[in-house]
């Protein structure tokens, strides 16, 4: 079972709305506990299985216009090693995926000035990996769709309760090094 579902709200803590907070936690952490809670008596009647949660390198570190989306992100990462140590002896496995900059339709939906200026300009994010990312590229969804294939194969079988970093080195850090 895979939980894919998400939205980014981006604002400054002190100026997102309850409502947005609510929303925001109800689809990115609710939906996974709900996808979980559902999956699980399937999973035992079949003697096991593979859980794969979708974070993100938010839910790693924070990031400013990013506090309630890094909140919902480092639930998610947290729920899957709950998850994975109580059932483990029921042999399923759950773990988190951590993307970094992909390059999705969401980039779109995000005014630049969401955490900062105001502009409602979209954030290019082939230029945004191009400045913070180490391959100096954006990633693209087969990237993230290779790791989670791989999380859900027998290759993985010992693998419970981890998470997944497909970021370009984002979270290696540092900047890259131009020549």
């Amino acid at each position: 079972m895979v939980a894919n579902a998400g939205i980014g709200i981006m604002a400054p803590i002190a100026e997102m709305s309850l409502a947005d907070w609510q929303r925001q936690q109800a689809i990115n952490l609710d939906g996974v506990f709900l996808s979980i809670k559902h999956a699980i008596p399937a999973m035992k009647k079949q003697g096991g299985g593979s859980i794969v949660l979708m974070s993100s390198v938010a839910g790693l570190r924070g990031a400013p216009g990013l506090a309630a989306y890094s909140a919902t992100k480092g639930g998610v990462r947290l729920l899957a090693k709950s998850v994975a140590l109580e059932h483990a002896a029921d042999n399923i496995r759950c773990n988190s995926v951590h993307p970094g900059i992909i390059a999705t339709p969401i980039w779109g939906k995000i005014p630049t000035g969401a955490a900062g200026n105001r502009s409602n300009a979209p954030i290019d994010p082939r230029e945004r990996a191009e400045a913070v990312v180490p391959l100096l590229r954006v990633g693209e969804a087969q990237d993230i769709a290779n790791g989670v294939m791989f999380l859900c194969t027998e290759a993985a079988n010992y693998m419970t309760g981890q998470e997944l970093v497909i970021d370009g080195g984002m979270t290696a850090g540092g900047r890259p090094v131009r020549r």
